[in-house]
């Protein structure tokens, strides 16, 4: 009788022993998949904050040069875009620098860089890009005028991407606007 216990104890102590380690293994898995989780999360909001940085100095170059425009910058226009009564902006060489970059130098390079005009408004497409050339944005600059009362109104568009490759799976776009 002793013997069969003994046999009995034995088998109980390595069913106790893998079922410790199945637990072990679980939380293990669990605590792994969590990490991973974490860090996907974390690299996109990295990934966001690039756009986001991209976005903020596309619209900040755009309300910079919206309100330091001098007649002389654009055929006498008071903005260095283009409004309802200017079709152009500020020419190649005119001083309107973002980002270490003219950003008037590229007027004859469509999509980027060119002005949509109708009677009452104008819409203005240019691009930064980092110095790196990694973040970058598209920035539209709409300039409208009311019909009967005269009154203008801007809306600055900003849309910030982490890469300047476009279809990459990686790339996050972020947009900023502002109205004034």
């Amino acid at each position: 009788m002793a013997s069969k216990l003994k046999k009995q104890q034995r088998g109980f102590t390595i069913f106790f022993a893998s079922l410790v380690a199945s637990l072990a293994l679980a939380i293990g898995l669990a605590i792994f998949d969590l990490s991973y989780r974490e860090l996907t999360l974390a690299s996109t909001v990295a990934l966001s904050q690039y756009a986001i940085y991209a976005a903020d100095t596309g619209a900040e170059c755009a309300l910079y040069w919206d309100s330091k425009a001098t007649p002389t910058m654009n055929g006498g226009s008071s903005s260095v875009f283009g409004t309802s009564l200017v079709s152009t902006w500020a020419a190649s060489g005119s001083g309107v620098y973002c980002n270490s970059q003219d950003i008037s130098a590229l007027w004859n390079t469509p999509p980027v860089g060119t002005v949509l005009k109708d009677a009452t408004s104008a819409t203005t497409t240019f691009q930064l890009k980092s110095v790196q050339n990694t973040y970058c944005a598209t920035v539209q600059v709409a300039k409208y005028v009311g019909a009967n009362d005269g009154f203008n109104h801007t809306v600055i568009s900003s849309f910030g991407f982490n890469t300047c490759v476009t279809g990459s799976a990686n790339q996050v776009e972020r947009e900023y606007q502002v109205s004034y």
